[in-house]
């Protein structure tokens, strides 16, 4: 494991360590605002019974009525002690959920920057193992000696030509590359480097493209780990 997959996976644990925390704080938070819901509910249920026999009794007070009026009196109290709990924890779950996010994050940083070093690094191996071998060194000896050409068809290319201000004929003239300046040169440098490096690219794409869907990261690479309700 290289030291950036090291990191990965501490940052990781660090975010599944806080997303723990988040996801049992803010299953509290939610279990409190429900009591609270329901004590509150069941306070005005009593309220509005007690109310109700005292008019249908004339304003008789009786045994049922203050039994009530007492149970509205505690669910009101017990309301007031959800909302202090709660007043304390909402807090406490904004903080979770922002440095939950902060390290959801980082985690997918840093698997996005743990892929490509591990991609990275299995592609040189894989072209050392296959440039060792005779047939990769045939495949170089085909690549040079199909680039040794590029300086003319570059020279020739009347299009490319004509982009540097040269007329269609100009660059067959003999001596033609000891005459023109020196940005000309550079630039016609620059060209038949991007064709070299085209070469590669083309042979390897056509068959890239057969493989594409069939290659992908497993284990811990596979995927960001995904979020939970409770961190949005």
């Amino acid at each position: 494991m290289t030291t950036t997959h090291e990191h990965f996976t501490k940052v990781t644990e660090n975010y599944l360590a806080t997303r723990d925390k988040l996801e049992k704080a803010a299953a509290r938070l939610q279990r409190l605002q429900e009591q609270r819901a329901a004590t509150l509910q069941s306070r005005r249920d009593a309220g509005q019974r007690w109310r109700q026999l005292f008019k249908e009794g004339d304003g008789a007070a009786g045994k049922e009525v203050r039994n009530l009026q007492a149970e509205e009196s505690t669910l009101a109290s017990e309301v007031e002690q959800l909302d202090e709990l709660i007043g304390e924890l909402k807090p406490h779950v904004d903080e979770l959920r922002h440095w939950a996010g902060e390290l959801r994050q980082q985690h997918v940083h840093a698997l996005r920057t743990t892929r490509r070093e591990v991609a990275a690094r299995r592609l040189s191996d894989a072209l050392d193992a296959v440039f060792n071998k005779p047939e990769g060194q045939e495949l170089l000896q085909a690549l040079a000696l199909r680039a040794t050409s590029l300086n003319a068809e570059v020279i020739e290319d009347s299009v490319f030509m004509a982009g540097l201000g040269f007329d269609a004929h100009e660059s067959a003239m003999s001596g033609f590359m000891a005459k023109i300046a020196a940005a000309d040169r550079a630039a016609i440098t620059r060209e038949v480097k991007r064709r070299k490096k085209a070469l590669i690219a083309d042979a390897a794409g056509q068959r890239l493209a057969r493989l594409e869907g069939s290659a992908s990261f497993e284990g811990d690479l596979a995927s960001p780990i995904a979020a939970l309700l409770c961190e949005r």
